[in-house]
């Protein structure tokens, strides 16, 4: 007996496919659960709507994720235009959660506490990685493209509007989601071509909605939201202020969402890296401030001429290591109070100190990340202020 048609559900593809469950619907495509006759596997059917304006799309998409095999990304198996277009893909079975399904991030509820937001950021980074060393962007990455397996493992789908750089000079931008999307997606003229680092933004939003519960940008109309997204002088609240437990990924997120995408980090290793470093150095700078603490307490204590200067070496030391950890952690508030600190020490490096000094008051005024540039001429007026004393 003929199982009963799901609506929706091509008839030409019966002879291939059981279908099972109708699963959703998005502007490009229906998407089936359905059993292929041929082995009785299970796997997920898209359907696009193609028409003259979207078949150029459904060909782009076809090509971009085939290259595409890692355990976060969903697979794509087959795909063709007869005897109607279709994407056979693998089936992802979403989360039980309060006795329904959730099948992608953007039904997950947010905020989520910390081991699940770096979790979910680190899967969806590893699959962007792969994406990115076959010159494949995404660029519409959102909750509602990364589906959730039971054991929360995300994987990204929706492939349609990746980016191939070598066809770059053929691509459009036009499909992305706005609530999501980056400055140069809005405004190219201003912020240059999408490329790899607007991906980089995407990690950012999604990171920041984890977790804060909140839209970077939010306002009342989809005009408002693009208008701050687009305002060089608007920046998104620190997760700080939302909960002040989430101060350590301030830094990390400005970096992210940096509105220049120069400005932001240059590729997802950078990022996960950066994330490594976060507890490492979090961890590390905590117990330095502790340790330097107890050596300015002695040497305030001190009579000895010998120890003092033994002291004092140390606490520059310190305060210098301090300096870097923060500058890495682009916790330019933390920095400044460091170097600070170091103009009781130096006369030979005065000048060059306050200079620093100016430039993170401007970084943390305008909103502007520390760069790799100002770390490394950082440590070189560092190392001085080190012999000097």
């Amino acid at each position: 007996m003929q199982p009963p048609l799901l609506p929706g559900f091509p008839p030409q593809l019966l002879d291939r496919y059981e279908p099972l469950e109708f699963l959703g619907e998005g502007g490009f495509a229906k998407v089936f659960k359905v059993k292929r006759k041929s082995d009785g596997e299970i796997v997920a059917l898209k359907i696009p709507r193609i028409n003259e304006k979207t078949s150029s799309l459904f060909l782009k998409e076809i090509a971009a994720w085939y290259h595409l095999n890692h355990p976060n990304i969903v697979r794509l198996y087959k795909a063709d235009i007869l005897p109607v277009p279709y994407l056979e893909l693998e089936y992802i079975e979403g989360v039980p959660l309060n006795g329904e399904t959730i099948r992608d991030l953007d039904r997950y509820p947010k905020p989520v506490d910390e081991k699940t937001a770096l979790k979910l950021i680190r899967g969806i980074s590893e699959g962007l990685k792969h994406a990115h060393s076959k010159g494949i962007w995404h660029l519409d990455l959102k909750p509602l493209n990364v589906l959730l397996r039971s054991d929360l493992t995300p994987k990204i789908t929706d492939w349609g509007l990746a980016k191939i750089s070598a066809r770059s000079s053929l691509s459009t931008h036009s499909g992305y989601s706005p609530l999501y999307a980056a400055p140069e997606q809005l405004d190219e003229g201003t912020y240059g071509s999408p490329d790899h680092r607007t991906d980089i933004y995407g990690l950012g939003v999604i990171l920041y909605e984890l977790l804060t519960g909140k839209l970077p940008y939010e306002g009342y109309t989809p005009g408002a939201i693009v208008g701050k997204i687009l305002a060089k002088d608007v920046k998104p609240v620190p997760p700080s202020k939302i909960n002040p437990a989430l101060a350590r990924y301030d830094g990390i997120i400005e970096k992210l969402l940096a509105k220049r995408k120069e400005e932001r980090y240059q590729s997802v290793e950078e990022f996960l890296r950066a994330l490594e470093d976060l507890e490492i150095l979090h961890r590390e700078r905590e117990e330095l401030k502790k340790s330097l603490e107890e050596t300015e307490q002695t040497l305030k204590r001190s009579r000895s001429r010998e120890e003092i200067k033994r002291l004092t070496k140390e606490a520059v030391e310190k305060t210098a290591k301090l300096a870097l950890l923060s500058a890495r952690l682009n916790d330019k508030a933390e920095l400044l109070n460091a170097l600070e600190d170091l103009k009781f020490y130096t006369k030979e490096q005065h000048d060059e100190l306050q200079n620093a000094i100016s430039q993170v008051e401007l970084m943390l005024k305008e909103g502007i990340p520390i760069g790799e540039d100002f770390i490394e001429r950082l440590k070189v007026l560092l190392h001085r202020i080190e012999r000097e004393a």
